[in-house]
């Protein structure tokens, strides 16, 4: 059944729990959240412990790599001693001598004033050296302190050679032994313990934690330091390449002690499918099964994990987690489809949906036997969704509705799988369909975003661009390009002087519906831009008298221009140009009307050879090449680096105009130099 999961790469998992860990960095460029794939929220009914569990690209969900090995218990380890002590210690005192490394000269001084009836050495903190609980405190923090030097090693990664960790004495050992055996408060004796096993886990003779794990466990309550201690025996197991014997141990850990799930998920790792067998015929209860399959699961296959887990106890809280890990790797996946027309995408995410998930997970939300049954059906509703079955998913929608705990997330996140098969359903945009999208697009569109925290975790990004693309293909499908642009937006859709005028007719209506409200404040693109952008490709079909009139409805038209576009050298220095001294500084606007005048004086013949002169190098300057080709940056035309878009290049990179100029300066001249500074007259860039 399993054996075909184990042909999957586990990687990395396989250090020792405590002694090390391989730091993983995760390539983040491009990346722009978990929202930006997906619209299921995992956090939303899931227990935190398994918050680092969740899907993701990286090691772990959020955290990325876990570098809480060392810090992990310390609020809990401070709180315990605080209420042991009853406030003997003041508790920021007592986090200070627990936590802060700068504190062992502190500690060790304090023991020996307490023990040892020196002087100290440190400022009064007012602590009572001759309370019992204090002393019990400081002496049991001195040998800790010992062990911990052992066990906090940092190293430089990619020093190969010098990574040796001095080991714990065993005379350090024995003396933990004894306090163990002798101490007779059940908190100090705990402590104890782990200190003897954590001792011996640093030690020369690891051995010697499994014998004496073995040999008190039963003298113990079975806590967080019971299951730390035991990560530490699945670990030597580990290394003596027992690994069905390991992997059941942390098994053991993972299910009973929620703080050490990052640490059994790292280094649970069966090398292969006998392994995990093996580790299943040790388990001595279905729940000590569960826990296995929940950790195989998470390197595996989620829905067999489930499978296998609902079978053994339907109740179990681990399937939760599998479950939001099985929708998340559906979801990403499907969403990576794109709207060539909205039946063929459709077709296509119905298709490729993974039916046998999708039927396990109608199975068992449909039985409702889990510990949350709204979990499974909303779960199952929004995998329906992919499935094109809307109106299952409605009904599943409602169930998880009147079952689900309240609170603001889980609100919001069944208010959008809602909208989502509520959307999905729609076949064509009218009155109607505006009608019934509008108050949960409007949602969608404005008021999440404007409301949203972004230490939130609620996923909406991805819906949100679904969203206007589903609306848009379905307008294009219509022939109605001004909504389907307003709502996505198409890079080629002003590249016709039609659909340009069309978008400013539109744009200028004083009677918008509230839907056309809602569409405009989506679109990025306004009547200034438009207008620029007419302004600006006149310009290069040298229509001056247009160019100029759009430009002038403009608020580009105050832009000003980094260089002198009348300037013209035979060694082209933007840069220079945009530093030098400009006696006038061109706007967008008033270079156009300075090229107009030129153009007008030269069809009168005045001045023929300046004229063309100054006009060839403002033609040359507006191209890609010239100092002046911030005057084509737009919203609309978007050529803004190095790349230069195929429609745009017969306007940007010809020189045409240029050297028709140049040409007419060039038989207008009437000396050598004048003829020299003709920098293109080949036709040739």
């Amino acid at each position: 059944m399993i054996k075909k999961y184990f042909k999957k790469v586990l990687v990395g998992f396989s250090l020792l729990a405590g002694v090390t860990y391989t730091v993983i960095y995760a390539c983040a460029d491009g990346y722009f959240g978990y929202d930006s794939e997906s619209s299921f929220t995992p956090e939303t009914y899931v227990d935190q412990s398994y918050l680092p569990l969740f899907y993701t690209d990286e090691m772990f969900y959020e955290i990325g790599h876990d570098e809480a090995y060392s810090s992990r218990f310390n609020d809990d380890i401070v709180a315990e001693w605080d209420t042991y002590l009853g406030g003997k210690i003041k508790k920021e005192e007592l986090t200070y001598l627990i936590v802060n490394d700068s504190a062992h000269t502190e500690l060790a001084n304090l023991y020996d004033v307490a023990f040892n009836k020196k002087k100290a050495t440190f400022p009064d903190r007012k602590i009572d050296l001759k309370n019992k609980k204090v002393k019990d405190f400081l002496e049991f923090m001195y040998y800790a302190k010992q062990i911990e030097k052992h066990t906090t090693i940092s190293y430089n990664y990619w020093d190969y050679e010098n990574r040796s960790i001095p080991q714990v004495a065993p005379q350090l050992i024995r003396t933990m032994e004894q306090k163990f055996e002798q101490t007779r408060d059940a908190f100090l004796k705990n402590r104890y313990w782990f200190q003897t096993m954590k001792a011996c886990f640093y030690s020369t003779s690891r051995a010697q934690t499994i014998s004496f794990f073995e040999k008190t466990k039963n003298l113990v309550p079975k806590n967080t330091l019971y299951y730390r201690g035991l990560s530490y025996v699945a670990g030597i197991y580990y290394k003596e390449k027992n690994y069905a014997k390991s992997n059941y141990l942390y098994a053991l850990v993972f299910d009973k002690c929620p703080a050490l799930r990052v640490v059994t998920a790292y280094n649970f790792h069966p090398q292969e499918q006998t392994d995990f067998e093996a580790a299943l015929k040790m388990a001595q209860n279905n729940d000590e099964k569960v826990a296995l399959w929940a950790m195989l699961g998470y390197y595996t296959d989620e829905r067999a994990a489930i499978e296998a887990i609902y079978t053994l106890n339907p109740k179990s809280e681990h399937m939760e987690y599998l479950l939001t890990r099985l929708v998340n790797i559906e979801e990403v996946r499907l969403n990576q489809e794109t709207f060539k027309s909205v039946p063929e995408y459709k077709r296509t995410v119905r298709t490729k949906l993974d039916k046998g998930k999708l039927a396990l997970v109608n199975k068992i939300a449909g039985e409702e036997k889990t510990a949350k049954p709204y979990l499974w059906h909303i779960a199952a509703g929004y995998l329906n969704v992919f499935n094109g079955d809307y109106k299952q998913a409605d009904q599943l929608f409602e169930k998880a509705g009147s079952k689900a705990p309240k609170s603001e997330l889980s609100d919001k996140q069944l208010r959008l799988l809602k909208l989502i098969n509520k959307l999905s359903k729609q076949t064509k945009m009218n009155a109607e369909a505006e009608a019934l999208l509008l108050p949960d697009l409007k949602w969608l569109f404005q008021e999440v975003p404007n409301t949203h925290d972004y230490e939130n975790p609620f996923r909406y990004q991805k819906a949100l661009d679904w969203s206007k693309q589903y609306v848009a293909s379905l307008y294009k499908e219509q022939k109605n390009e001004v909504m389907s642009e307003l709502f996505f937006r198409d890079g080629r859709f002003f590249e016709t002087v039609k659909n340009q005028e069309a978008m400013k007719v539109f744009l200028s209506k004083s009677n918008k519906s509230e839907w056309e409200q809602m569409a405009v404040k989506l679109y990025d693109v306004n009547l200034s831009d438009i207008y620029q952008y007419q302004g600006m490709m006149s310009a290069y079909a040298n229509k001056m008298d247009q160019a100029i009139t759009y430009m002038e409805q403009s608020e580009g038209k105050k832009d000003t221009l980094p260089g002198n576009p009348f300037n013209g050298k035979i060694k082209d220095c933007n840069d220079c140009d945009h530093v030098a001294y400009q006696k006038i500084k061109y706007t967008r606007l008033s270079f156009l009307q300075k090229i107009k005048e030129m153009q007008d004086k030269l069809a009168t013949g005045e001045d023929v050879y300046s004229n063309s002169l100054l006009l060839g190098n403002a033609f040359y300057n507006m191209t890609y090449y010239g100092n002046a080709r911030a005057f084509y940056y737009g919203n609309i035309s978007n050529q803004w680096g190095n790349f230069i878009d195929e429609f745009y290049k017969p306007y940007l990179l010809n020189p045409t105009l240029a050297n028709d100029y140049y040409k007419k300066a060039f038989e207008a001249a009437t000396t050598p130099e004048q003829k020299s500074k003709m920098p293109l007259f080949d036709g040739k860039m």
